[in-house]
Parts: structure tokens; sequence; C-alpha cells
């Protein structure tokens, strides 16, 4: 590995979190054709839907191989990409596509995504991140999750996302000056906003509130939609805070159920349980923010 530059660190890490977030595509499109051949639309025919989810779970898999040579190449691991080149070589076409299940428990997997996906895990740790980005990362994280403690204190019981979102700014702004707002994530065809961002230690934040137990299921399910829309991104970490008024949902549930789909490696999630005023019948229920998805 040749002698990089402080330049070449940040494009490589730029590289990784693409490759990552390509990889992460190819497990979801693997976890939805076998949610299809189970449970396909009933007004398309059966062969023909899994042909097509097929077909693109190939082309994601070449996606992902492409941008793992692209951070090979800017790294300097010329030897490791001639022989990741010929891992790929002995792999049927029909690989590409085929998707096989360990076992009713351990689910579906693909061949050429487990490559891919071994060989990221390999390069992660050479990607260290410095030790003081980390420390503050750490540091957020632990705000986020006292935050109904924070609440508490200050008399501020929240009704809707937006109250919790709102508290947490001037708050994250005491430790992290360069905290922004809904920052911007444009795609080809969305625009995404989180609900923070900290350039300085290339982090965004997403908040998500709920009263009841259905709109805490519905809410991780939300934060599945936010980590497909915020991948390959300029952050390289996302925390995801769900604040419940009751104990709808346990960490354990949720750390279980986004193992199932496949969360992203650059993901956690927190959840939080605090306390709620009773909802004014004037006052909308619900986020006052407004994304496009």
């Amino acid at each position: 590995m040749a002698q990089l530059t402080e330049t070449d660190i940040e494009l490589a890490t730029k590289a990784y979190g693409a490759a990552r977030a390509a990889v992460q595509d190819c497990y979801a499109q693997v976890h939805a054709y076998a949610d299809a051949e189970e449970n396909h639309p009933g007004h398309f025919e059966a062969d023909e839907y899994l042909k097509d989810m097929a077909a693109h779970l190939a082309e994601l898999n070449r996606k992902a191989i492409d941008a793992v040579r692209i951070l090979f190449e800017l790294i300097g691991l010329n030897e490791t990409q001639i022989d990741f080149d010929k891992q790929l070589a002995g792999i049927e076409e029909a690989d590409f596509t085929k998707v096989k299940y360990f076992d009713e428990y351990l689910g579906a997997h693909n061949a050429v995504v487990d490559i891919v996906s071994r060989r990221l895990d390999r390069i992660g740790p050479l990607l260290e991140i410095p030790a003081n980005v980390e420390t503050e990362r750490r540091m957020l994280g632990r705000m986020l999750r006292q935050i109904p403690h924070y609440l508490d204190s200050m008399k501020n019981v929240p009704t809707r996302e937006k109250d919790v979102q709102d508290a947490l700014h001037p708050a994250l702004r005491l430790a992290f000056p360069d905290v922004i707002r809904e920052p911007v994530i444009p795609k080809q065809t969305k625009t995404y906003k989180p609900d923070f961002s900290i350039d300085s230690i290339a982090t965004a934040v997403e908040v998500k509130f709920a009263d009841n137990k259905v709109k805490a299921t519905s809410a991780i399910g939300q934060l599945y939609e936010d980590m497909k829309g915020y991948a390959a991104s300029e952050f390289t970490h996302f925390i995801g805070l769900v604040y419940l008024t009751g104990a709808y949902l346990s960490q354990e549930q949720v750390e279980a159920e986004l193992k199932r789909v496949g969360t992203p490696k650059d993901w956690c999630v927190a959840v939080v349980v605090g306390g709620a005023a009773t909802k004014s019948k004037s006052e909308p229920a619900g986020s006052a923010k407004s994304k496009t998805r």
C-alpha cells in the first residue's frame, strides 16, 4: 500500500463509503428477491417478476464491484485488486443473479455480494477513523441518548417530532458549533434531508417520534428508507434517534429488526423513552418538517 496523502485518505474514505453503500443496495435487493419469491404481487407473473428482480441484482452487483475496484486503485492495493479480479473470474454469470438460502433463520444470500462484502470488511481497518472524530461521535451518541432527561429538566414535554428536533438543536450547538439543521442530500430523483449534520465528524442525525406502538413500528421502517436515501453521501456515520413516549419497542427489538433487513455498518440507532404532553386538538400531530421522498 502506497503512502497516502491527506487528500488521498479523504478520497479513499469517501470511496469506501460509496462501495459499502453499493454493497448495501445489493443486500437489500437479495432480501427483496427472497420476499418476492414468497409474496410476489398478484398482478405479475411470478417467473417474469423474479426474472426482473434477478436482473436488477446482477446490475447492482456489477456496480458494487466497480466501486470496490475504484477503492483499490485509490489506495494503491494493486496486488489485492489482481487477486480480487481472479476470484471474480471464477464466478459463473448465473451467480450474479442467483439467490440461495442458508436456512430459515439465516435467510438469503448471493455469492457475488458475499465476495465483495468480505473484501470491504478487510479494507475497513486500513481506513481508520481519527481518534478525535471517534471520540466526538461517541459523545454525540451519549448526548442523543440523554435527550429525554434533558427535555424533562427543561420542562419541555414533546408532542411531536419537531418538538424533539427544536430542543435538540441548541443542545447540539453547544458541543458542535458546525451543526446544520436539515442539510440537503441531492439524488437523481429525490432530495433527502437528515434532521441534523455535523460536518466536522461527517455525521448525520435522523430523529423519529412515536406516541403509540403502530407509529413506533412505522418509524423503524422510515429509518430503513432513510438509510438507502442517505447512502453514498458526504457523511460516513449516521445516527437514528427514535424517541418513544412509552415502551413500545426495546433497543434489542429494533437492533434485531435492522439486522434482519441488513442495516449498513455506518448506521447506529438509539431508542429512548420519554414523556409526552397531551396533544392539543388544534395542533397537528407528527413532524412539521417537509421532506421530498
